[in-house]
């Protein structure tokens, strides 16, 4: 496969540089495979002569020069410069996804195989399949670690209200249950491990802790223990993955809530372009102490993903949430829509910006209200990254969000600016 590949990053990224004229993209591959790499760059010179197209395609060329010599480090720079330049570059994107393979960065690549799963080509459409089964063939066990803080002017989610209203009286609202600012901390890490099982599936392994506390000491230390077994493959264009999960939630280092069920997606392409997502979770949960609450949570979704070129994309997604408890008042029925767009731009940022609405129709009536708690809640937010900024091989993520939460019961209103930043490192 790979004269193939190399062969056709060379005809998307050169051969049709402009309407009259542009690099030879066969003679170019015939150059390279000859080791002729001086003939390569005097042709290219000859025949793009715009300076600064000229900077982009040399740029690419050093690239496959430097891949071709197996300087997969510089390869991979090289490839990186272009998309920072210009990141509709098809052809640097699938080099760079295929020299990312060979190091066996398979998150990297994976990210890129995603976007050019997207591309209209049926050729590049193909190839980023291929890449992805390899990747999930191959992909054996990794690791990641991240830190975020997050300034929030809501952090509790507590009510904007001084008062709540039950039957015909008002009831001051606790300070603890009041809208508080501060700063949230969490510190995590996740690990899996895959099992290959032939025929391109794979048998995935995942578990992760979080830590999630606030500097000013106002609530108490959050701790998330998660773990999933996954069977993942492949039934034609269509990828699929299925396990349990188990999730383990603890209070002041105390035990709070343990759930456990089956969690499941499905994806496939759905024309040019168009990428369609199914997924569900299925929880049964158990409360320490709030034992009322004991019951089960059901969410299923779909998506759909349209790339209007290869650094623009843009989703829709709608779903359920639906939780059944042990009592009235707090089993819900719940819907959501959310729209995102992810867009990449010249100098190596990214940002994706998203819209949510989500409603909870509760089934019981509320306690002192007469009526059951109904809750319409909108967000909206904006994350910016960098992919030429490297703390330390940790990368910094932006993010900014503001929610607002209209209920009919008023312990329950309130609104929320948040703000996060984030660092990430995988190994």
């Amino acid at each position: 496969m790979r004269i193939p590949i190399f062969f056709m990053a060379l005809v998307l990224g050169m051969a049709g540089t402009a309407a009259a004229s542009g690099p030879d993209g066969k003679l170019l591959a015939r150059l390279l495979a000859w080791g002729d790499h001086d003939g390569a760059r005097a042709h290219l010179a000859a025949t793009v002569s715009e300076p600064a197209l000229h900077a982009l395609h040399r740029t690419h060329l050093e690239g496959l020069i430097a891949r071709q010599q197996g300087r997969n480090a510089d390869a991979v720079a090289l490839f990186r410069s272009v998309l920072v330049i210009d990141p509709d570059f098809v052809a640097a994107r699938v080099e760079l996804s295929r020299t990312l393979l060979a190091m066996r960065n398979f998150e990297g690549a994976a990210h890129h195989l995603d976007i050019l799963a997207l591309n209209a080509n049926d050729g590049i459409h193909s190839l980023a399949q291929s890449g992805l089964d390899h990747i999930r063939a191959n992909r054996g066990y990794g690791a990641q670690m991240h830190f975020s803080i997050a300034p929030s002017s809501n952090l509790n989610r507590g009510s904007g209200h001084q008062t709540f209203n039950a039957g015909g009286l008002a009831f001051a609202i606790d300070p603890g249950s009041r809208q508080t600012a501060g700063m949230g901390v969490t510190i995590g890490a996740s690990a899996y491990n895959s099992f290959i099982l032939g025929n391109g599936q794979a048998l995935v392994a995942s578990a992760s802790a979080d830590l999630t506390t606030d500097i000013e000491g106002s609530r108490a230390e959050q701790i998330s223990l998660n773990a999933g077994l996954s069977w993942q493959g492949r039934v034609g264009g269509a990828r699929f993955a299925i396990g349990p999960i188990i999730n383990a939630t603890f209070s002041a280092f105390e035990p709070h809530l343990m759930r456990y069920g089956l969690s499941g997606d499905f994806a496939a392409s759905a024309g040019a372009q168009n990428l369609v997502g199914l997924s569900f979770t299925a929880l049964g949960q158990d409360y320490a102490s709030e034992t009322y609450r004991n019951g089960f949570r059901v969410l299923a979704g779909a998506q759909l993903t349209h790339a209007f070129m290869p650094a623009l994309r843009a989703s829709v997604e709608t779903g359920v949430d639906i939780e059944r408890t042990q009592s009235a008042h707090l089993d819900r029925n719940g819907i959501y829509g959310e729209v995102r767009v992810e867009r990449d731009w010249r100098g190596g940022f990214s940002t994706s910006i998203s819209a949510r609405y989500a409603r909870e129709q509760y089934l019981g009536n509320y306690p002192g209200t007469g009526a059951p708690r109904v809750d319409d809640r909108l967000s909206a937010g904006v994350t910016v990254s960098n992919s030429q900024i490297d703390l330390g091989g940790f990368t910094p993520t932006l993010g900014y969000s503001y929610t607002r939460q209209f209920s009919n019961v008023s312990f329950f209103d309130h609104d929320s600016h948040d703000v996060t930043f984030g660092l990430t490192k995988a190994f």
